[in-house]
Order: C-alpha cells, then structure tokens, then sequence
C-alpha cells in the first residue's frame, strides 16, 4: 500500500514539475530524482528512513546480480542487510544493482561527483559483504 502511495505522489509531482525540466540529459534521472526524494520525505516525516526498500520497485527483467549469486530464500536475507546500510549507500547499491544504472547518473541523480557516487558504491558493496561472511552466505 504504501508503495502504491509513493509511486502516486511520486507521477503527481512529475506532472507538476514537468515544465521544470531541462532537456540536458536522461528523463530516468529526473523521474528517478523526484522518486528518491519523495521516498526519502516520506521516510523522514515517518522516522523509518532505514527500515525499508519498499518505496524503490525492481524491474521485472529477470534476477538481479544479488540475486543470481545467492538462493531465493536468501534473498530477504541480503535486503535487510542493504536496509541496515546508511542512506547514502544503500540508495547507491539500489540503483546500481536493482536498476542498472551507472555510476555517472546515480551521482547526477544524487547531486553528488562522480568519485563520491563511486566511494558510496565500494563502501556499501564492502559493507555487505562483510555482514553477508559472518551469515555465511559469502565465503571470505
């Protein structure tokens, strides 16, 4: 329900901002801005922004590469664990792994260089793996 909710708040303020937007790069990175910061407000004004992904959806284009390397009851597993990770990085790890997108647009969408985007990315797949060895669900 609620990500039906956010999906709704997120295509309203598209239409609202449509005007706003400027033809120099990828419409994506401005549907997936307005996206993340709507998921983000409504995570702060409920003081769970660390509890769940549900706000982000994953393409329906088959597994993803988390998901290829570990079994299907693994999987809740290794969400909580991208859950528990800071904001910052598990935004990253999102659209990195679960919707394919580069490193340059994630940094553009976050508003951040291209380096920091890439730090975010290494400490947060760093991060996982180190919680996913001591599950066992990795070998070191």
């Amino acid at each position: 329900m609620i990500a039906a909710d956010l999906t709704q708040d997120v295509f309203l303020k598209l239409i609202r901002s449509i005007y706003n937007y400027q033809y120099t790069g990828k419409f994506v990175n401005f549907l997936f801005t307005i996206a993340i910061n709507t998921c983000r407000d409504y995570y702060k004004k409920q003081n769970q922004s660390n509890k769940s992904v549900q706000c982000i959806e994953l393409k329906d284009e088959g597994p993803t590469p988390v998901e290829r390397a570990i079994q299907s009851e693994q999987v809740s597993d290794i969400k909580q664990k991208i859950n528990e990770l800071p904001d910052m990085q598990k935004d990253t790890i999102i659209l990195y792994y679960f919707h394919d997108m580069k490193v340059k647009d994630i940094a553009k969408i976050m508003g951040v260089k291209i380096s920091t985007a890439k730090s975010r990315l290494k400490q947060g797949r760093d991060k996982l793996k180190n919680s996913l060895s001591e599950e066992r669900y990795l070998e070191k």
